[in-house]
């Protein structure tokens, strides 16, 4: 027998303890699906972007925490006044404003409940108004589960919204076989120039105290080569919440690289349970026609991944680089994030039904009149 609650926004704040000892026994993301990352996005843009929490805690019948579902409500109208309302994961924020990117994400359930916990928990959302479930940058398995325990519960149609690809280095091997398994030219820019950056060049590859500066150097870096910062205010509130939050499974690692006491690139890195996930990079381009500094620093990162034996993967997340896929370079496991679309209102079904029966040029119209 299992019992689902909604949780207020002071118990969400208050669940900090629970919730870790929880995802210690799921096989939820350490990362994006701890308290620190969920309650810090929450405090940002929870509020701001006009959300209505809905934390669903499972117990079973000994009263015991085995499932949390961190959703929320969005409402939008249509043009012609339709209200229609969204549920998604709290993390993004799917067609809404733009946050940071939350990925792997899910649901934290105890693996020994979690298809009883994913049915617990349809089968409290079908008591709720609601008119389409959002998954964003969810793996397969999630994805999976969610759909298998809504049929049996509710009546909805999946979509596929979009795709996106990120590489994670398994790091229990050996740093030496994984450098001999890389391109001639990758293994160059990660790991043989550092003789002439560290040598004729004085460069050095060191640890960042201080989150503050750290992030308004990331930004800086992201100025010069984009033109625009890495975060804007409320991500760098976000992530100094974050920073401030981490528990003693999580610790960030804040990196540069310099020479003769010029900063050259930053690396943003957390580690949490025994993974590190590489958030963000910022970097001088035009360093040395020899050297690709952003490239260079990495490779340190992954080879102290390498050297740690409780580190098991150098996590490279999604998205591309500024001209290439440089990711998939690096010789790791290629990562699926899907974003889905589980429609439950009968007018929405209605309209993806007849969008395969419309001109390529009214498809859109079609979207944006109900912002699909």
């Amino acid at each position: 027998m299992y019992t689902v609650r909604a949780l207020s926004e002071a118990q969400f704040f208050a669940l900090k303890n629970d919730w870790g000892q929880l995802l210690s026994r799921s096989d939820a993301d350490p990362l994006f699906m701890s308290w620190p990352w969920q309650a810090s996005w929450w405090e940002v843009w929870g509020h701001k972007l006009q959300l209505k929490l809905l934390l669903l805690a499972v117990y079973d019948d000994a009263g015991r925490l085995i499932a949390l579902a961190p959703l929320y409500f969005s409402r939008y109208r249509t043009p012609i006044g339709w209200d229609l309302k969204r549920l998604h994961i709290i993390g993004n924020a799917w067609k809404l404003g733009p946050t940071v990117r939350t990925e792997y994400i899910g649901c934290i359930c105890d693996t020994q409940h979690k298809p009883q916990a994913l049915a617990a928990l349809s089968d409290y959302l079908k008591g709720e108004a609601w008119d389409e479930l959002i998954l964003a940058d969810a793996l397969g398995s999630e994805i999976e589960g969610w759909a298998q325990a809504l049929a049996k519960q509710v009546n909805v149609t999946c979509h596929v919204r979009s795709e996106a690809q990120g590489v994670a280095v398994d790091t229990r091997g050996g740093y030496d076989e994984w450098l001999t398994s890389l391109g001639k030219n990758t293994r160059l820019k990660v790991y043989n120039r550092r003789s002439l950056f560290e040598g004729q060049l004085g460069g050095e590859f060191q640890a960042w105290e201080d989150p503050g500066a750290f992030l308004e150097l990331l930004n800086n870096f992201h100025v010069a080569r984009w033109g625009k910062p890495c975060f804007d205010q409320d991500a760098v509130r976000f992530h100094q919440l974050l920073l401030d939050r981490l528990t003693d499974n999580q610790r960030a690692q804040l990196s540069v690289l310099q020479s003769d006491g010029i900063i050259l690139s930053v690396l943003y890195d957390i580690r949490a349970g025994d993974r590190v996930y590489n958030l963000q990079a910022g970097f001088l381009e035009e360093f040395h026609p020899k050297i690709s500094v952003g490239t260079l620093h990495l490779g340190y990162c992954i080879e102290a991944a390498f050297r740690c034996m409780d580190v098991a993967s150098y996590d490279l997340l999604a998205g591309s680089g500024k001209n290439t896929f440089y990711k998939s370079h690096f010789k790791g496991q290629t990562v699926r994030f899907t974003t889905v679309e589980y429609v439950r209102s009968s007018v929405l079904k209605m309209a993806y039904g007849a969008r395969g029966y419309l001109p390529r040029g009214l498809v859109s119209s079609v979207n944006r009149f109900f912002r699909l």
